[in-house]
């Protein structure tokens, strides 16, 4: 669409030149395409030279920040695998099992409490591997698979495959053999290096042990043992994975160092090949060398610390609101979205490895309809009225989830009766007109009835809510969702 834009533009910018010199004006600017601006001096052209470079590197540290992230939590799995006392080579296609719902104790921010998790990592340079996984009934369950740019590529799961499992093949962009007997479907990867989350819905605690059976049987192996047990095919070499500690990086030009490395083992699409161009003059790109020199490297800094700014913008007030509510990006996870290269960077960001819509949207809020922001102090209530909570794919095991969490850490909210979230599969109490009305506040309602409503808030300070809505439906996938307002209760 910008293209076409600009080339408009020019269109017109053309025939307004043709206009001028076909009736030429006494007021008639006096310019050429092919003059120059001979009042500039030197100091300003390498102001202009300078600022052209800023933006450059401003937009290449956004570019970065998705590879740079894949390769840090690449080395964190290792890491984590490593602890589990497997060696490096044979780690590839083992999860890192989460066996336990998350709790206020859980680091990560804004954690999910509705699902087990599971994450790996695979190098397809090694050869293509095959993913099985057993019939999972009657829950929901997918896993997901992302590039070396955190863009997910496919699906395997409820929405896409349903319950029935299977053994799909996943073979690198590179590969050219044939899948063998049993393959469900081969899955073409767009990078050598991808990553794998599983996600199981559980019902509750007694739910627990089934779930953890089920991970356990989603298995990774390389091709040559799913079709010849017996075999030994070749590993892959996780040297350059332990080469460096990405974690301990603090200085922009070693991350846009690591960075660079990440994009030429795991190359850019072809379509971005006129911004990788466009980014190498700052050294910023797969096969791209950094600059060495003083002034160079001060425009990368700078640019990182403008990139920085425009991330932190973005979060504050660059998602459409409603309600209250900061409304999804349609377009996370997906290449060739409008503003897509800063806003995957913000997406991964806040939250590595978000879903597509179509898999799972989410709606966020710190304040009430009002405005004001939500504080413990106070009591609140979400009404849905009848027909209006989030539709959901019932037929593939769709849901809805609505999450509390402290403002300041983005953790869990401690509290003696131990809920976090209310789900659409919760008993809950319906108002007799067919409305629901959530109570968020620290204490239980009166009405023993209406605890199932209940998420609990912290004694003191502020909170945050998250609204999930896995296999949306209707609304939700066409965007004219929006959650109800949070109004206080006086």
């Amino acid at each position: 669409m910008r293209a076409t834009a600009l080339a408009l533009t020019l269109a017109a910018l053309a025939a307004a030149a043709a206009s001028v010199h076909a009736q030429p004006a006494a007021d008639a600017p006096r310019w050429s395409v092919d003059r120059l601006d001979t009042t500039l001096n030197a100091e300003d052209a390498r102001r202009m030279l300078r600022e052209a470079d800023l933006r450059r590197a401003e937009l290449g540290y956004l570019y970065a920040v998705p590879a740079f992230l894949h390769l840090r939590q690449r080395w964190g799995w290792l890491q984590g695998i490593r602890a589990q006392g497997v060696e490096p080579a044979d780690a590839w296609g083992r999860f890192l099992l989460l066996r336990e719902p998350t709790s206020p104790e859980t680091q990560d921010p804004s954690p999910n409490h509705d699902t087990l998790y599971g994450a790996t990592f695979l190098d397809l340079s090694a050869g293509p591997v095959v993913l099985s996984v057993p019939p999972i009934p009657r829950r929901y369950w997918s896993v997901a698979m992302l590039d070396a740019w955190f863009y997910n590529f496919e699906y395997v799961g409820s929405r896409t495959t349903g319950q029935g499992g299977g053994h799909w093949l996943i073979a690198g962009p590179t590969w050219r053999g044939t899948a063998p007997p049993g393959i469900v479907r081969t899955i073409r990867a767009p990078t050598d290096s991808v990553n794998l989350y599983q996600r199981i819905w559980f019902r509750d605690a007694a739910d627990l042990p089934e779930v953890r059976r089920l991970q356990d049987r989603i298995v990774v192996q390389p091709l040559a043992r799913f079709v010849d047990p017996t075999a030994r095919p070749r590993r892959p070499d996780p040297a350059r994975v332990l080469a460096d500690a990405p974690y301990a990086v603090a200085d922009p030009v070693e991350m846009l160092r690591l960075a660079n490395r990440s994009m030429r083992e795991n190359p850019p699409p072809s379509t971005d090949r006129a911004l990788v161009e466009h980014l190498a003059s700052v050294g910023i790109g797969p096969g791209a060398t950094l600059p060495t020199d003083a002034a160079g490297l001060a425009v990368l800094r700078e640019g990182a610390a403008l990139a920085q700014r425009t991330l932190s913008a973005m979060a504050v007030e660059g998602s459409r609101t409603v309600n209250g509510w900061q409304m999804p990006d349609a377009g996370v996870g997906r290449r060739g979205a409008p503003d897509g290269v800063a806003r995957q960077a913000l997406a991964q960001v806040r939250t590595i490895g978000l879903n597509v819509p179509e898999e799972a949207v989410y709606y966020a809020t710190v304040a009430d309809g009002s405005g004001a922001p939500l504080d413990a102090s106070k009591r609140y209530a979400i009404r849905f009225p009848k027909g209006a909570l989030p539709p959901v794919r019932g037929d593939r095991f769709g849901f809805w989830s609505l999450t509390m969490y402290d403002r300041e850490t983005l953790r869990l909210v401690p509290n003696a009766a131990r809920r976090y979230v209310v789900r659409s599969s919760d008993p809950l109490a319906f108002d007799a007109d067919g409305s629901l009305t959530l109570h968020l506040q620290s204490e239980p309602p009166a009405d023993p009835a209406r605890r199932a409503n209940w998420l609990p808030a912290p004694a003191a300070g502020r909170f945050a809510l998250n609204l999930r809505v896995y296999l949306g439906d209707g609304a939700v996938l066409d965007g004219t969702y929006a959650p109800p307002p949070v109004v206080e209760v006086r």
